[in-house]
């Protein structure tokens, strides 16, 4: 009985040391993660501090100085991303179109490209929302002056009764 206890024990110690082990393995970062630095967006500072004329002249000579290094697909995304996003005062979608165009092109494989990639959907898509929105302003004015058009003729209509029903009682007085 004594003998069992003990591998008991030595199980439980086991067990325990395994437990963490594990725990502390899932802590320690792998080498990959060590080597390679998660990415921050790079504009969230230009959307909390509101200062779009510094974050567009800093990417502008960050693209002139890059020389076509792999550090010149932030700078890309940083300006499609000034020139896309609605609150800057810099909004040009097609000059954004450009931009994230062109990081498309000479950087396909950089994790900025696919960011683009979403940016130019979603821009896309607000097209196709704002082309719909004009097309149901438009149809709205055109059934508007159909109501107003179709209310004058319902207004001299029942003038006329009136008018015809005044003659009717002057003839058979």
């Amino acid at each position: 009985m004594l003998r069992a206890s003990l591998s008991w024990r030595t199980t439980q110690a086991l067990y325990v040391q395994l437990v963490v082990g594990l725990f502390l393995a899932g802590c320690v970062a792998s080498p990959v993660s060590l080597f390679r630095p998660q990415p921050v967006f790079p504009p969230l500072k230009v959307i909390q501090n509101g200062d779009y004329r510094g974050f567009l002249a800093e990417n502008r000579r960050n693209l002139s100085e890059c020389g076509g290094s792999m550090a010149c697909d932030v700078t890309l995304f940083n300006l499609g991303f000034v020139y896309a996003y609605p609150q800057s005062p810099y909004r040009d979608p097609q000059k954004a179109r450009q931009y994230l165009h062109e990081l498309r092109n000479r950087f396909p494989q950089s994790p900025w490209t696919s960011q683009g990639q979403m940016l130019l959907a979603f821009m896309n898509e607000q097209v196709s929302l704002e082309e719909a929105q004009r097309r149901l302003r438009t149809d709205l004015r055109a059934r508007d002056a159909t109501i107003q058009k179709l209310q004058g003729q319902l207004n001299r209509s029942r003038e006329i009764d009136i008018d015809i029903e005044k003659k009717e009682r002057e003839l058979f007085r």
